[in-house]
């Protein structure tokens, strides 16, 4: 991955309802397996109501957004001039690129920004092995990632920073897997199990049991047929 220029992001919304408004985005650029600069980070305001379900997962009312929140064309150049057209990776892309990015760039009539790259839930699916579930709050939760407020895009962007450092980078080296491109298709590999074998044969990884009380937090992997967007979002 040395030399290599990528984005980890995040969206926050208005809720799993098309049109999904962006509320919250942030970017965090990376070079290689490292973090480079400070994250980018820019709350949207579209002017519309958040339901209370929504304000009560992510806490962005209306009026916080009118305050804080900055036109939303305004914010997707900030966020051009800051990606450019490097890949993005999230922990749930299908969700913050496909449900969110894409739409609301289509609404607004502006280009896309960066390029779609691959989804760390599929690829936490392939490396965490001592975990049956894989959203984020599970994730950080078993390899004690630095406890943060879920549901802000921000926090959200720097817990998968933290996962790839502790554990993602670690096992795919081991793996062989260095390079973007080999990482990209390594999390789309079928099928899953095969991808098991080899990570846990690198590194040592064991599937261990669960403590009843993580058990409750799970969300089951999808499969056979497996896609992202079977995942719980977030908003």
């Amino acid at each position: 991955m040395k030399g290599t220029r990528w984005v980890i992001i995040d969206t926050e919304t208005d809720g799993l309802t098309q049109p999904i408004h962006i509320v919250e985005l942030c970017g965090q650029m990376m070079d290689g397996w490292e973090p480079a600069g400070e994250p980018f980070q820019m709350f949207l305001n579209h002017n519309v109501p958040i339901p209370p379900a929504t304000v009560a997962i992510h806490g962005y009312t209306r009026g916080f957004l009118r305050k804080n929140g900055r036109e939303p064309r305004a914010v997707h150049e900030a966020f051009r001039e800051f990606a450019g057209d490097l890949p993005l990776v999230a922990h749930n892309l299908s969700f913050d690129w496909d449900r969110c990015l894409e739409p609301e760039w289509g609404r607004l009539g502006i280009p896309p920004v960066g390029r779609r790259g691959f989804c760390c839930l599929m690829l936490a699916r392939r490396l965490a092995l001592e975990t049956r579930g894989f959203g984020l709050d599970v994730l950080k939760q078993c390899f004690r990632i630095a406890p943060s407020r879920s549901h802000h895009a921000r926090n959200d962007v720097l817990a998968v920073v933290e996962l790839f450092q502790k554990v993602y980078r670690p096992r795919l080296e081991s793996a062989g897997f260095d390079t973007f491109e080999s990482v990209a298709a390594f999390a789309r590999r079928r099928p899953v199990r095969k991808c098991h074998d080899i990570i846990r044969g690198c590194s040592g990884a064991t599937r261990q049991p669960l403590h009843p009380l993580m058990s409750a937090l799970l969300v089951l992997p999808a499969s056979p047929s497996e896609s992202e967007s079977q995942s719980c979002p977030g908003l």
